[in-house]
């Protein structure tokens, strides 16, 4: 069948503004990259200025209250509560909200920490699920566990709110870990600023057992290398947001008197977190306040890797869709439309155009509108702009926080920063866009 004329001019065009918008989008997240770079190391330079443990010692740290919602767990959680109780902080609480009828998580808690009913007197001012009871640990005071009896993972944080202490309340999620030091720079960082109103953090992705086997180790890396280039090559967002919307289950700390105000955590969207600040964003931009929202680039938050790859696609189709639902739910916010609308298209809009600018260079090489040597080197060009986000992505973050120290292992870490081009980022852009599992 002959194909038009029309058809064939059209494909060729289509090829070539896809070339350009390839060009265009990889020298820019390039640049963004570069530009990244200064500001972190700035940035991590700053740090061996601070004397964290004469902060901690000192009148002006302000106590806080992390809230573990679990009531979805059904692993146990011994593993994490104790890496949130091992954290090097002068005066903190740990609220565990969960349900006792999912026994794994429940027991695991009662046998680990010897958990003991406790009459504990609170005012409901946020909207949260049903408490059947209030337990506290024999063996640590600071751990105060929930009992709420199913409600969505919004009506367990809003109960932590409400049960907390302190004035400041941090999320936490089951499969994260902390670092010693998260609650030390976090609480730093609010200090810092009187008018701060919320500090986020940018989980990074731990690495699996040595033991492992290769392709699961392999894929781990991936999804560091993923989280990195993220995180550096396209700030512009985050920086204005002060959140990076995908990630809903990020460590994240809120000064309690600018939740209660918003009325708490909602239900409607899954992105709990950022759904919350985009209210607050709104709010002291409408009132004219002088206010902010930060995005540490510090590496104080670790989550656990996907097992496998269609876990990966379930996982970032569920982030995507989870994004998507909190920027409809505030698309009417005023002034602040420059942050929502690149993380759109950066989110969106760009792992898109490189699904139809493959598919239009691939159709008119096919059809005979563009050569195949066009397009092997339209997929050439692709492959390089992202290995060297990737690789530039991994040598800042070494460059700026040192978080290596295997010579070989950081050198495998390159080699996979160009092989991960080749197949896992476009299951991954794929993912995000169709899977609705």
């Amino acid at each position: 069948m002959d194909v038009p004329a029309i058809a064939i001019l059209s494909l060729r065009y289509a090829s070539w503004f896809f070339f350009a918008l390839l060009l265009f989008g990889g020298v820019f997240r390039l640049a963004e990259l570069a530009s990244a770079s200064s500001k972190v190391r700035k940035y991590a330079h700053s740090l061996h200025t601070v004397d964290y443990r004469r902060f901690q010692d000192s009148e002006h740290i302000m106590p806080v209250s992390l809230i573990l919602p679990a009531t979805e767990e059904t692993e146990p959680l011994t593993n994490c509560v104790k890496n949130l109780l091992s954290l090097e902080f002068r005066q903190y609480e740990l609220i565990v909200v969960a349900d006792s009828r999912n026994e794994t998580s429940w027991l695991s808690l009662c046998e680990g920490y010897n958990l003991l009913p406790f009459r504990q007197p609170y005012k409901k001012t946020l909207k949260s699920g049903e408490i059947e009871g209030v337990y506290r640990s024999a063996k640590d005071v600071r751990l105060v566990v929930l009992d709420q009896r199913g409600g969505s993972r919004a009506d367990a944080l809003n109960a932590g709110v409400n049960v907390s202490s302190y004035p400041i309340v941090a999320t936490v999620y089951p499969r994260q870990r902390l670092t010693k030091n998260a609650l030390l720079k976090t609480v730093y960082a609010f200090v810092g600023d009187s008018a701060c109103l919320y500090i986020g953090s940018f989980p990074r992705v731990g690495v699996v057992d040595v033991a492992a086997p290769k392709k699961q180790a392999a894929l781990a890396e991936y999804q560091a290398i993923e989280r990195l280039r993220l995180l550096y090559t396209h700030p512009l967002g985050h920086r204005e947001l002060g959140v990076y919307l995908p990630a809903q289950t990020a460590f994240a700390a809120f000064l309690k008197s600018a939740v209660l105000e918003e009325g708490g955590f909602s239900g409607k969207t899954k992105a709990e977190q950022a759904d919350l600040l985009l209210r607050m964003h709104a709010r002291h931009r409408k009132g004219k306040n002088a206010y902010c929202a930060r995005l540490l680039p510090d590496a104080i938050c670790y989550e656990a890797p996907k097992e496998s790859m269609r876990a990966v696609c379930t996982d970032r189709g569920r982030a995507q869709r989870a994004m998507n639902g909190a920027l409809r739910r505030n698309r009417r916010l005023p002034k602040q439309r420059s942050g929502l609308a690149y993380t759109r298209l950066a989110e969106t809009g760009w792992p898109l155009a490189q699904l139809l600018g493959f598919a239009a260079v691939l159709a008119a090489a096919i059809l005979g509108a563009a050569s195949y040597w066009f397009l092997l080197f339209y997929l050439l060009l692709g492959a390089l702009l992202g290995a060297l986000q990737s690789a530039g992505a991994v040598l800042l973050e070494e460059n700026a926080f040192q978080l290596t120290t295997d010579t070989g292992l950081l050198l495998r870490r390159y080699l996979l920063a160009v092989i991960e081009n080749f197949g896992y980022r476009q299951r991954v852009a794929f993912a995000r866009l169709f899977v609705r599992r």
